[in-house]
């Protein structure tokens, strides 16, 4: 939790502190945290292996420092090399963290006996991100309205502390796990990223939740901009339907992991692609429809997009904990949360691109994206390991 309220107090006012701060251009500054984003891509890739080498908890720490460290940095930025450098920490950090952060709570949910547990235990993360984000974003809301450069300051500084708080209290809290023997580590070693490479249904996996993971970051890059542009008259629903977005995903995670709990995780993810494709369709349908009826059009397809979300997210990342080795779960799952690394390349591009063409385009690309989902889930289903698609743990 403590480092999405990071993530959301953050954002909304990096550009143009950090822009404040080193004397650059909004332009200069975006273009250096993209490079600084862009270059961590592969960081996965290492991370994975360190995590089946020493154990999740300890990256997970160092990744917390990490991050700590380049917010620090930020603070005392004074040019585009120190804001460059402090960018490329925070993003290693940030890398690191997703990278271990789901091994970490796969592991914790070994020890559960119920056999749809990592569904629960990846829905109270979700649900707690989703608070995280949505207390951060609400105080940043209130500093910028402040115009005042201390003020954004006092705010890099409170998620310097957060994260060093959430440092301890992982180091504290969360019981570790030994690390495996040197004889052990060096067959890992050999064997890790060789059988992930061809274990070809685990690589269908990656890419099929990239076309997910693009639904799911496009609410924040597509939705705003569409309303400002296409339908001028709605722009104040903007902020409290994108607010309504993270009440509903921090309040009812744990009822929809409970009323999915009957489905397989193929039929749950199939569902999740339909549901993306109705909030596509639902989002570009006020172009045609008359204007007493926008609102209630917006708000139900913001509703379809976190219904989408509250399904996906929790069976997606079960699904590829469960379908991992288990001594090479590490590599595995860093490698699956690399689509989502993919997606927020991708999707800001994508998006600039077609709505360039129409304000149609978008938003019919990610109707037929939801909808191809479905059978290419179906297709993937047959061939994944059965116990994965049902809760249990696929064997080594």
């Amino acid at each position: 939790m403590a480092d999405s309220v990071v993530t959301g107090l953050f954002v909304p006012m990096s550009l143009l502190y950090l822009s404040a701060t080193s004397g650059e251009s909004l332009v200069r500054v975006g273009i250096l945290l993209s490079v600084a984003g862009a270059i961590t891509l592969p960081f996965p890739l290492w991370v994975g292996r360190l995590v089946d080498g020493v154990g999740p908890k300890r990256v997970v720490l160092v990744a917390q420092l990490l991050q700590a460290a380049g917010f620090a940095g930020y603070l005392v930025t004074t040019s585009p090399t120190m804001l460059f450098i402090a960018a490329v920490v925070t993003s290693l950090g940030q890398r690191a963290f997703w990278s271990s952060i789901f091994t970490l709570v796969s592991y914790l949910a070994d020890g559960d006996s119920d056999a749809r547990a990592r569904e629960r235990w990846f829905g109270v993360i979700g649900s707690l991100r989703a608070a995280g984000y949505g207390v951060g974003a609400l105080t940043a809301g209130v500093i910028l309205s402040m115009k005042s450069n201390l003020a954004s300051r006092g705010a890099i500084g409170a998620d310097v502390l957060l994260l060093l708080v959430a440092a301890v209290l992982v180091g504290a809290g969360i019981p570790g796990r030994a690390a495996p023997s040197a004889g052990r580590d060096r067959e890992h070693q050999e064997r890790g990223y060789r059988v992930l490479w061809a274990d070809r249904p685990y690589l269908g996996l990656v890419a099929l939740n990239t076309a997910f993971a693009l639904c799911n970051v496009m609410l924040g890059i597509a939705f705003p901009p569409f309303v400002t542009h296409r339908l001028p008259s709605m722009i104040w629903a903007i902020g409290p339907l994108l607010a309504a977005n993270t009440i509903v995903q921090a309040i009812f995670q744990p009822m929809v992991v409970r009323l999915i709990r009957s489905l397989s995780r193929d039929r749950s993810l199939c569902l999740a692609g339909a549901l993306w494709a109705s909030w596509a369709c639902l989002t570009i349908a006020p172009e045609w429809a008359p204007r007493v009826i926008w609102l209630p059009c917006l708000t139900i397809a913001i509703l379809c997009y976190s219904a989408a979300q509250l399904v996906h997210s929790p069976v997606s990342n079960a699904l590829a904990a469960d379908a991992a080795p288990a001594d090479v779960r590490g590599r595995y799952l860093a490698i699956f949360q690399t689509s989502f690394a993919v997606a927020t390349v991708v999707a800001p591009i994508m998006f600039s691109i077609l709505f360039e063409k129409s304000s149609y385009a978008p938003w019919t690309t990610l109707a037929l994206l939801g909808l191809l989902t479905i059978p290419a889930t179906l297709f993937l289903a047959s061939r994944l390991p059965k116990p994965a698609l049902l809760g249990g743990v696929a064997p080594v």
